[in-house]
């Protein structure tokens, strides 16, 4: 018996080494490359060196331990999923004048850290550094780190290879000078993460640049100058794009008016209610609205991940004018219900109800704007987007819907650049960590049993106990 288990055991062995198969037994595949991922690397068309900065046996210290093995993990799983993908290790002590010359070539100062992983392309590199792979969970008191709240380590690996194999970088100016607020740094960092180039720019004083792909335009606090109005029109016609984030304005604002009205849309001074309990976060408080999102290469990505998105704050009603331009295709991106309603911002009502004087909806809040002028027989594009709320890429509200908001951004950055939707890759939550979501049906189902269900199973228990007893 011992001798023909030394025989099994032999056996199992050497068919272990001949298959050598794993199997990802986490709830959220952590070891393993998502669809999305497998689907994007199957249509790689250039080669891309993948380098790990690494010593042999070199571990990241604390609640990071985890990293170093996923990552090394995933990388196989990459070398396996794509001929042009090659995967190398360097040891940081073995080969310090390779990492010098990393660092040079991603133009990064401080030198590269340890256990970050460089991709790099024909056309870039891109340095993941190892606190971009995770996210922590932050005492809100004390700002101390209390445990790792999502694994990034795919998301930001397929990221960098897709900007990298995306050629020429897109340039974004966020025009500023009359009163625009800034744009979120953090929302700059995700936008950069995904092969654009955010700068800023005054166009009261600067002329827009000849690099300028796309005009992120936020809603000023007072009207623009003639020649900043004119700066922006002659960027426009002349094949330009341009993302609006429009909103009330605490002044009349004409010059302004005039670029919207030229493009077949104006901002009315009407605020808009939404009454429909589906479409309104939060419960009844018609102050952030959930919008009903309409099929649009935009919103592709929006629909595929069951993203959520939400306009905060009352947001102005955005109009269609009846009177345009023929050569204009406008087309609705996010829609209020039809219990919806807008009401003129003078006038008094002491409730935030729907009542008689108030014009009911449905109502855009998003819309996707197309010229197509014919010159010659060549088409010539001019690209708008517009949201009639600035507020709706704060990143406060990622907190509460995730990243939906950005990604409609970012959607919609790549569709005025003529560029399919981005690929999402989704955080992965470390075990034991993925929140319980209990429903309220599943809520009373249980307080049942603990209230009643139990007491009442001991209490026949030992009524039973107690009557055998009695009669035995």
């Amino acid at each position: 018996m011992v001798l023909l288990a030394v025989i099994i055991f032999i056996f199992a062995n050497l068919l272990a080494g001949e298959f050598d198969r794993s199997f990802d037994l986490t709830r959220q595949q952590i070891f393993s490359l998502s669809p999305q991922s497998r689907e994007f690397l199957a249509e790689l068309e250039q080669d891309i060196t993948i380098t790990r900065i690494a010593g042999a046996g070199q571990e990241l210290p604390g609640t990071l331990a985890n990293i170093s093995r996923i990552t090394a993990q995933l990388l196989d799983e990459y070398a396996a999923a794509s001929s042009r993908i090659r995967v190398e290790t360097r040891d940081p002590l073995l080969n310090p004048a390779l990492i010098r010359r990393f660092a040079e070539k991603a133009d990064i100062e401080g030198g590269i850290p340890d256990h970050s992983v460089l991709i790099e392309s024909a056309t870039g590199i891109r340095v993941i550094e190892p606190q971009n792979m995770v996210d922590f969970d932050v005492n809100p008191f004390t700002g101390a780190v209390t445990q790792i709240k999502s694994y990034n380590i795919e998301r930001e690996i397929t990221r960098a290879i897709h900007s990298t194999t995306q050629g020429a970088t897109a340039v974004v100016y966020y025009v500023t000078g009359s009163g625009e607020a800034s744009l979120p740094s953090q929302l700059i960092a995700f936008l950069e993460s995904e092969n654009f180039m955010i700068r800023e720019i005054n166009l009261v004083l600067e002329e827009i640049p000849a690099d300028a792909d796309i005009l992120f335009i936020s809603m000023p606090v007072r009207d623009w100058t003639e020649p900043k109005a004119e700066r922006v029109l002659a960027f426009l016609e002349a094949e330009g794009s341009a993302f609006f984030a429009l909103d009330l304005a605490p002044v009349a604002t004409p010059n302004l008016a005039n670029i919207l009205d030229a493009y077949g849309i104006s901002i009315a001074d009407y605020l808009i209610f939404e009454d429909n309990p589906q479409n309104i976060f939060s419960g009844r408080t018609f102050f952030h609205i959930v919008p009903n999102i309409m099929q649009h290469e935009i919103t592709e990505n929006i629909f595929a991940r069951n993203f959520a998105n939400l306009v905060p704050f009352f947001p102005a009603e955005m109009r269609i004018n009846p009177v345009r331009r023929t050569t204009l295709e406008i087309e609705p991106l996010w829609f209020t219900s039809q219990e919806s309603f807008s009401r003129y911002l003078d006038e008094e009502a002491e409730t935030l109800s729907r009542i008689p004087t108030d014009t009911p909806g449905p109502f855009p809040l998003a819309l996707a704007v197309t010229e197509r002028i014919f010159i010659a027989g060549t088409a010539y594009y001019t690209r708008i987007v517009a949201v009639n709320n600035r507020e709706f890429y704060n990143p406060n509200y990622t907190m509460y819907i995730g990243e939906g908001n950005w990604h409609f951004v970012l959607n919609s950055l790549l569709w005025l650049q003529d560029q399919p939707p981005a690929i999402f890759i989704p955080a992965r939550t470390p075990p034991g960590q993925m929140p319980l979501l209990i429903t309220g049906r599943a809520t009373t189902l249980i307080g049942s049993v603990a209230m009643f269900g139990i007491p009442l199973g001991f209490f026949g228990a030992g009524l039973f106990v107690r009557l055998r007893r009695k009669y035995n």
